[in-house]
């Protein structure tokens, strides 16, 4: 089988007949097997390429598919591409065009799983009709969302088809299951699934089933669901805009299935108006950016398993810093913040790209090692054996991450001190009534 048999094979493709745009350029390309093929890169979304062959089809091609060196290549040129600033009014799901599949019903065992189209979530109690649609519109308009804003983030389950989830109808249950003390929702990496339990929702039990109460509120599953979305850029970006992305999601206005970003600003002051009002000791003091900017991720959990007060300082800090940049700074249209975290995404695809290689890596092998000794792409290979792919360890870790980190900062800071950047931040939110 020659390549081009391959790429029209198994690379699944769409045929497109097209005339040959300047900015495209021919080159050869090698699959992971040592296969070459002269074809003309049209676009790539970070984990496939549109690749348009001499006869003029287009074939949509895995990353995991090419070359580690073609994969590079690609990556470079998705960097060098200037990033959409396009920022969207209103996105999520219509309510009557999505379905809710029940697929188990365990009373005895208190087990209930729903489904949606790319979302399998678990609960410890039967959900009303009502309240099973609704946190299924939570979770589809927040992969939409995530799709929509200009991030460069195109959420893909780590796993499998679906995203995984779990809700619990206690906080002891939740606990249990390893929901940190103190927290209100967990997203666990390693298990790829997020947990919430009822209570942090508004979810309360009317007979043999659940529904919302009149305290009702998504925040903090959209602020969860926020990081599943962003699975492969937790460990990539510096631990305040994970969270101050998170915050800004779960903050948006939300109703009837869909964000509205345009009315962002009325969720800010929401959110101010509740601190004030409602939390001890109102709004705090914003943390000092010379010190957010430079805390590692082991700082950030340090402090808060140790200071809770200066944990709302963090959480709050990082909201506000994601906010501004999408909204105050600059000309308002959010360009710095955005090409950052668009210069953010190019290692964030090559671990998506190595994470995938290694599940296509696990599913060739699968049955033909020894009892006991499974692939994870971190042990050693004997005899004729295929080797794992090699995690890009020198990009993610170590001097090399924190490098690329202080890099990508400066597109942010953009020539300004950090007590200069606080003093621009300090004067946006005073136009809002907003004294920090």
């Amino acid at each position: 089988m020659d390549l081009a048999d391959f790429v029209r094979g198994l690379w699944w493709g769409a045929a497109a007949l097209t005339s040959l745009s300047a900015a495209e350029v021919e080159r050869t390309w090698t699959s992971h097997e040592g296969k070459t093929i002269v074809a003309t890169l049209v676009d790539t979304d970070g984990t496939t390429a549109r690749l348009r062959l001499s006869h003029g089809v287009v074939s949509t091609v895995p990353w995991s598919r090419l070359s580690r060196e073609d994969q590079e290549y690609l990556a470079e040129w998705r960097e060098r591409r200037p990033p959409s600033l396009a920022r969207p009014d209103v996105v999520g799901v219509e309510p009557s065009g999505l379905r809710v599949e029940t697929v188990l019903e365990d009373e005895a065992g208190g087990r209930f799983v729903y489904r949606t189209p790319h979302f399998e979530f678990e609960s410890e109690g039967r959900l009303a009709g009502s309240l099973a649609g609704e946190v299924a519109r939570s979770f589809e308009a927040t992969y939409e969302l995530l799709r929509a804003l200009p991030w460069s983030v195109d959420p893909r389950p780590a796993e499998g088809r679906y995203f995984r989830a779990s809700l619990f109808r206690t906080m002891e249950g939740y606990h249990e299951a390893g929901g940190l003390p103190g927290s209100a929702g967990s997203y666990f990496s390693h298990q790829r699934r997020l947990m919430v339990p009822f209570e942090s929702m508004g979810i309360s039990a009317a007979g043999r089933e659940y529904r919302m109460d009149e305290t009702f509120d998504t925040h903090i599953l959209v602020h969860e669901l926020t990081h599943q979305m962003m699975h492969f850029w937790l460990g990539l970006l510096p631990q305040w805009v994970v969270e101050g992305a998170a915050e800004y999601t779960g903050r948006l206005p939300f109703r009837g299935g869909k964000f509205r970003v345009s009315e962002a600003e009325a969720g800010l002051k929401e959110y101010v108006a509740f601190r004030k009002k409602r939390v001890v000791g109102g709004v705090p003091e914003p943390y000092p950016l010379d010190k957010l900017f430079s805390m590692t991720s082991e700082e950030w959990k340090e402090m808060m398993a140790s200071d809770n007060s200066q944990t709302q300082r963090l959480y709050m800090t990082s909201y506000l810093l994601v906010f501004y940049f999408m909204h105050f700074d600059g000309r308002g249209d959010g360009e710095r913040f955005v090409r950052y975290m668009h210069a953010s995404s190019a290692p964030c695809r090559q671990m998506e790209a190595y994470e995938r290689e290694l599940a296509s890596y696990n599913d060739r092998v699968r049955g033909k090692w020894p009892e006991g000794r499974a692939r994870d792409g971190g042990g050693r290979d004997g005899g004729d054996r295929e080797a794992p792919p090699s995690m890009p360890r020198q990009l993610f870790f170590g001097a090399a991450r924190e490098q690329i980190l202080q890099e990508n900062l400066q597109l942010l800071l953009d020539g300004r001190t950090e007590a200069q950047l606080m003093e621009e931040v300090r004067a946006a939110y005073l136009r809002l009534g907003v004294t920090l």
